[in-house]
């Protein structure tokens, strides 16, 4: 009997479970199905742990969900594992187009991801051929064409290994690396080096005259600040349930003030109320299905590409025909079509271009974030550069799909990824309601942006003091890192992925990238190696594959042609 190890119970790993027994039962064949998670609920990762507080929110549209499917009925060894809802299904949801979109806590997705993986649990459980480990893996070994899984307590050999582990902690950044150098030499100094879990900053709920720096001005950030400033001392209030306005009322005094700040100082841009707005900016299936073949065009033609026209012409194609739609809903101009897509194509190429189309971000940090929740609730004239953000935000999935082990060289799919990160502010935006304390917690002076682009810092016994471009100083004795780290697998450290590139068993696909991987998910071995039967899906095979961080993408076909590859290719031979 053929022997798996699934390394990681979050959504993919889940989804592959699902995936791999459906083809399991038409293939009528049954192997050993060994499971590893060390987190305390399989089927949810650390990101919908079902554990954490209700202040960290789920930032894509709870309607957007449908792509999270039901699951139906299992005939596997000889057992019935029952069908499971689809999310929307299992939550009973229900919203018109004109009601707002809701965003509800990510522990909520948890529960669901925990259940349903305890669907599955209860009837493999009784097969001897099941294990669900909870330890973590710290080397995969490769002897005489097997594969030795290790964790501290355990040492078992399979013939395929399936990684599915999400985010892996990378090498301290050069600066964090100077902080952390500094700050052991003075007690009364903390650096929390990442954002989550967020229950570590529980003991600064509550704690007054303090400020505390934020290093990052993303979803993590809003995570931090929204979990520090709900305590003892005070709470948000919607003012208003049609545009999310919201106050911060103090119960008693606290004295806590919050410093964010990044490279670029640019805040997150919210997305659209409701559907009915959303769909302003929705691509006909006619120009998706375009889009899609010709990002495909490229993606599979090994000549030599030297630029990204190829993708930023065809989002310009269908942002400018939005935008010209837009009419009365837009900033008022009397460009053409095609003078539209060129200015679209010059902002693509150049982050700092301008024109009276696009918004001026050199305005206050306050009013910008202002002026795009306006934007998002549509009351006031739609900018150029918000219209390509959420066009974007409906090209996506196509792209992720599209371009996924695309045969271009590697600076080529460097670039389309970068773009598709520059693009996230406006893609991956949160929900109008999270900006909109953003600015309650400014007009309550706890959260301060006067430091939030690129300040001068310098660390010493006092703490951190950070300098902005008007000499104004501050001093923070706290500070916390929130930007999250990118998947480039040469800076990973944690020990299982040290082990696997120590032995040259995976490979980067880009110095600045991820695991390099076929089209069935399989690592691409060294060719001065023997050829072992790892998979990888998720982050850790970015630049293989785009689009990783989407919940929706753990869901998608890269894990069922895994599924099916694996059963047709591995269990027969």
């Amino acid at each position: 009997m053929k022997q798996l190890a699934i390394i990681g119970m979050g959504p993919r790993g889940l989804y592959a479970l699902e995936s791999l027994l459906i083809e399991l039962s038409r293939a009528n064949t049954t192997i050993e199905i060994h499971v590893y998670d060390a987190t305390s609920h399989p089927g949810t990762g650390n990101v919908w742990d079902r554990s954490q507080p209700d202040s960290n929110w789920i930032n894509i549209t709870e309607r957007a969900l449908v792509g999270i499917e039901a699951r139906s009925e299992i005939r596997y060894n000889n057992h019935i594992i029952k069908a499971f809802p689809s999310y929307l299904d299992w939550c009973h949801f229900s919203q018109s187009k004109n009601e707002p979109d809701s965003f509800p806590p990510r522990n909520k997705m948890g529960r669901y991801l925990n259940e349903r993986f305890q669907s599955l649990e209860k009837v493999l459980t009784q097969f001897k051929s099941f294990k669900c480990i909870k330890a973590e893996v710290t080397h995969i070994n490769v002897k005489h064409q097997k594969l030795q899984v290790l964790t501290h307590a355990h040492q078992l050999q399979y013939d395929d290994v399936l990684l599915t582990v999400g985010h892996q902690s990378t090498t301290p950044s050069q600066q964090l690396k100077e902080w952390q150098s500094h700050i052991a030499a003075y007690n009364d100094l903390t650096l929390f080096k990442a954002t989550y879990p967020i229950y570590q900053f529980k003991a600064l709920q509550n704690t007054t005259n303090t400020t505390i720096g934020i290093r990052g001005f993303g979803l993590a950030m809003i995570d931090v600040m929204r979990y520090l400033t709900i305590n003892n001392f005070g709470n948000f209030k919607v003012i208003n349930p049609n545009t999310f306005e919201t106050v911060y009322y103090k119960r008693k005094v606290q004295n806590i003030t919050l410093v964010p700040f990044s490279l670029d100082g640019l805040p997150l841009v919210p997305k659209p109320l409701n559907q009915c707005i959303d769909e302003w900016y929705a691509p006909t299936h006619q120009e998706l299905d375009v889009f899609k073949s010709e990002i495909e065009a490229v993606s599979k033609c090994t000549q030599e590409k030297d630029n990204i026209n190829f993708l930023t012409h065809a989002i310009a194609t269908i942002a400018s025909r939005v935008f010209i739609d837009l009419q009365d809903k837009s900033i008022s101009h009397t460009l053409s079509e095609i003078e539209i897509k060129s200015l679209i194509i010059n902002w693509l190429d150049d982050e700092n271009f301008s024109h009276n189309l696009i918004q001026d971000q050199n305005i206050s940090t306050y009013q910008l974030i202002q002026t795009y929740i306006d934007m998002a609730l549509g009351v006031i004239p739609v900018s150029l550069d918000y219209c390509i953000g959420q066009v974007w935000r409906h090209c996506q999935p196509t792209l992720y799909r599209a371009f996924s082990h695309a045969k271009v060289n590697e600076t080529i799919i460097e670039k389309v990824i970068a773009l598709d990160e520059r693009s996230k502010r406006y893609s991956y935006g949160p929900p109008i309601e999270s900006m909109q304390q953003v600015l309650a917690l400014v007009d309550a002076q706890i959260l301060n942006l006067d430091f939030v682009s690129h300040p001068d810092i310098k660390v010493s016994h006092e703490g951190w003091t950070l300098k902005n471009y008007k000499n104004e100083s501050i001093n923070c004795s706290i500070m916390i890192n929130s930007v999250l780290d990118a998947p480039k697998l040469l800076d990973v450290d944690t020990p299982l992925i040290k082990n696997l590139l120590q032995n040259d068993v995976i490979q980067p696909i880009h110095s600045k990238l991820g695991i390099e991987t076929t089209t069935d998910g399989y690592v691409k071995t060294p060719e001065s190696k023997s050829k072992v039967h790892i998979a990888v899906l998720g982050r850790l095979a970015k630049g293989s594959v785009i689009g990783v961080d989407a919940i929706l993408e753990c869901f998608g076909p890269r894990i069922k042609k895994w599924a099916k590859a694996y059963v047709t290719k591995r269990t027969t031979n």
